[in-house]
């Protein structure tokens, strides 16, 4: 199993499961025995624009992508530009479990809602008090595939924000925010998301 992560830093290291690769490296990557393809948020869409053709025939082929940010570029097909989202209080971005899926497993949705810069396990209520909402996401997805899978959904609008679908043989997870790797820590009794996003990600 070879999952890659692909962020915008030059070069390729390996860690804690991961086999991180420079974007602009995918294409001369030899993808044979990778698994699954991590894409960082603040990853470059126009060149992921460019190399769609490699990308949806790993996907199809039987790989798994996970898709971080904002969408506004589609480089696969089954992805859908994402929409900034009206809000004026926490309440607004406060996220709703849709259905079940391994990667959120055991999470308590409330837990991704809030960032505080404070270090340690608070209650709920701390951090309402305390926290800045808004950082899981502010936005949402719509015309999504027809068996897309809608995992949370963003505020009283209901707009998906964390949608899975199948693509050929393989399976696409957008997560419409800030790489979702931030939301695993120990402060949030989140720290086995890594572990869940490795073990999706090195299925196929």
């Amino acid at each position: 199993m070879t999952v890659l992560r692909a962020v915008m830093v030059p070069g390729a290291v390996e860690s804690d499961g991961w086999r991180h690769i420079d974007l602009y490296d995918l294409p001369q990557a030899d993808l044979t025995e990778v698994t699954g393809i991590y894409l960082a948020a603040d990853v470059d869409q126009e060149f992921l624009a460019e190399i769609r053709e490699l990308l949806g025939r790993f996907v199809f082929e039987g790989g798994r992508m996970v898709v971080n940010g904002h969408v506004q570029r589609v480089f696969l097909d089954g992805l859908t530009r994402w929409r900034k989202l009206e809000f004026r209080k926490p309440a607004d971005l406060a996220l709703t479990r849709v259905s079940e899926h391994p990667v959120w497993a055991g999470i308590d949705p409330q837990a991704l809602l809030y960032n505080t810069g404070t270090p340690g396990r608070l209650t709920f209520e701390e951090i309402s008090r305390i926290g800045v909402a808004g950082f899981y996401g502010r936005g949402y997805y719509l015309d999504l595939p027809d068996d897309a899978q809608i995992v949370h959904t963003i505020g009283p609008t209901a707009g998906p924000i964390d949608y899975a679908y199948r693509l050929g043989a393989g399976h696409v997870l957008v997560h419409g925010g800030n790489d979702l790797l931030q939301f695993a820590g120990a402060d949030r009794g989140t720290s086995f998301l890594t572990g869940q996003l490795l073990s999706w990600l090195g299925q196929r």
